[in-house]
């Protein structure tokens, strides 16, 4: 095939050879993608090349590519499986939260954080990945499963119902992922004093919509 018929980048990034099924598929596909993380938390993306990859993980590099197209579909497989573990968490304590009387923003974004940072491999496959539109695709998933949660959770808390609940929820589901991959390429005081910004801003937000702060004028158009 020549490069001129390959098909786009963010196709080949997302292509996963085959869907496992059996238990013993799932496990190789899992040992491999643990073996991704390991080589790039210890040693960046450079050196996670198939063959080191297939051999940390205890398998052939025909095996591998069995699996996965190349090695930054294997990346955006460990991206993947990153997000859909620390979305299930997240969601897990945003449900927790539904009846609680007050919304820890500030607990929620340091634990997403660290989440993310504490995965093995994940930093160095956002480095990897952050301009090709696979990864991009990948995170707009991640928000929408994220964005559900916080409309219930504001219908639970603030009386935003319906279409209003679900656009606040987009926005803030994406502005907070925006500061989570900056705090996240970021030194370690850089990265705390972008969280502490953003749980501030989500305190303010939350004590508008539950009615207890004043907001903006009214009456705002774009047709100004």
């Amino acid at each position: 095939m020549s490069r001129a018929s390959l098909p786009p980048l963010d196709e080949r990034l997302a292509r996963q050879r085959v869907v496992p099924v059996q238990a013993r598929s799932r496990q190789r596909i899992d040992a491999i993608l643990d073996a991704t993380g390991a080589l790039l938390a210890a040693a960046g993306a450079e050196a996670a090349t198939t063959s080191a990859i297939a051999r940390a993980a205890g398998t052939t590099p025909a095996t591998l590519y069995h699996y996965f197209e190349n090695r930054l579909a294997v990346f955006a497989a460990l991206a993947r499986r990153t997000m859909a573990e620390v979305d299930a968490a997240l969601t897990d304590r945003l449900v927790e939260l539904a009846d609680a009387d007050e919304i820890r923003s500030g607990e929620l974004l340091a634990t997403l954080y660290r989440a993310y940072r504490d995965a093995p491999g994940y930093v160095a496959v956002l480095r990897a990945l952050r301009a090709e539109p696979a990864l991009q695709a990948l995170v707009r998933e991640s928000n929408q499963r994220v964005a559900e949660v916080i409309a219930a959770l504001l219908a639970r808390h603030t009386g935003l119902e319906g279409a209003r609940a679900a656009r606040v929820a987009g926005i803030l589901s994406e502005v907070c992922e925006q500061v989570l991959q900056a705090a996240l390429m970021a030194d370690e005081d850089e990265a705390a004093a972008l969280v502490d910004e953003m749980a501030e801003m989500l305190d303010v937000l939350f004590r508008y919509y539950r009615g207890e702060a004043a907001g903006p004028e009214t009456g705002a158009s774009l047709s100004r």
